[in-house]
């Protein structure tokens, strides 16, 4: 792709005009079993904890940082769109989600997925969350925990006042 015949993709901090979009991505890999369902009404309540990429102001990808506890939040409801899946979106969204867990003193991350190779490419370890053990749906139960601790903010791509994310 060049940057002349398609527009670069930004991320930023979802806002509450957002949430059909939002809602209508994740809505797209609840049937496989890849994400869990998020209702608009969700979303909304919890605007502040998404981060959406765009293009061309379209939104193209979203992803969701939950506080589990003090120190440890989840990377929860990423999802890319069909059309966009191998442009990075993806790894944008994982940086830009690692920034605010940063930004908020979180110093471990953990996502519970089936796509372990994913995962293990932004440096995400096979990790056991004992905060899981109690909570964890029969969904989720039989994918895979990985988590990365994060170091302080060190980062080329640093997230705006607006809540972008930039290289």
């Amino acid at each position: 792709m060049t940057s002349t015949s398609h527009p670069t993709p930004v991320t930023r901090r979802a806002t509450p005009q957002d949430a059909a979009a939002i809602q209508a991505l994740i809505d797209r890999y609840v049937s496989s079993g890849t994400l869990l369902p998020r209702s608009q009404e969700f979303i909304t309540l919890n605007i502040q904890d998404f981060i959406v990429a765009t293009v061309a102001d379209q939104i193209v990808g979203c992803v969701h940082l939950d506080e589990y506890a003090p120190s440890l939040s989840e990377l929860r409801s990423l999802a890319v769109h069909p059309d966009w899946q191998g442009a990075g979106i993806g790894r944008l969204l994982v940086h830009a989600t690692e920034q605010l867990a940063r930004k908020r003193d979180h110093t471990t991350l953990f996502a519970v997925s089936n796509d372990e190779e994913f995962f293990h490419k932004f440096g995400f370890e096979t990790r056991h969350i004992p905060e899981l053990d109690l909570e964890r749906s029969e969904v989720s139960r039989y994918k895979g925990v990985y988590a990365k601790d994060l170091a302080p903010t060190t980062s080329s791509v640093q997230i705006d006042q607006k809540g972008s994310a930039h290289p």
